[in-house]
């Protein structure tokens, strides 16, 4: 792999140029992404009190499911979304992962997670007293999904 940086530009900018998209190129970008302040600014449509929101995605803590309907919590609201949570699943970005049946949660927004000896555990956000559970099955892959996207 050769790496090169040119200096004097008019602008910032990254350029991979690869044979092919492999797992090791794909760790490459998002740690660039990572570094430059996150993915680009996504945002997704929510509904509240008849309203239409569009919110970015990196607000958004977690995506759960509850009375047949899927709901977007960010630390100060709770919205709606038309979509189902497998929807969401597959045009999320790699930030966000299912935690639960009902749960898909931001990693990037994480604080903590309290384990339990038995049954489901705790997430806690950053700046929110808001809190999703996870399901022992999911905790293996929730921890490393953290380590990956946070940690590197």
């Amino acid at each position: 792999m050769k790496i090169r940086v040119e200096v004097g530009c008019d602008e910032d900018e990254i350029v991979i140029r690869c044979k092919e998209k492999t797992q090791e190129i794909e760790k490459i970008e998002s740690a660039l992404r990572n570094l430059s302040g996150g993915e680009p600014k996504r945002e997704i449509l929510l509904y509240s009190s008849g309203a239409e929101f569009y919110i970015p995605l990196a607000e958004i803590l977690y995506f759960e499911s509850a009375g047949g309907k899927v709901y977007a919590h960010t630390a100060r609201a709770v919205y709606s979304t038309d979509k189902k949570l497998f929807e969401l699943e597959e045009e999320l970005s790699a930030s966000f992962v299912r935690v639960a049946k009902s749960t898909i949660v931001n990693v990037y927004l994480v604080m903590s997670l309290h384990r339990e000896v038995v049954g489901n555990g705790t997430v806690c956000f950053k700046d929110s007293e808001k809190k999703a559970y996870f399901s022992r099955g999911y905790y293996k892959l929730l921890r490393d999904k953290i380590q990956e996207k946070r940690l590197g």
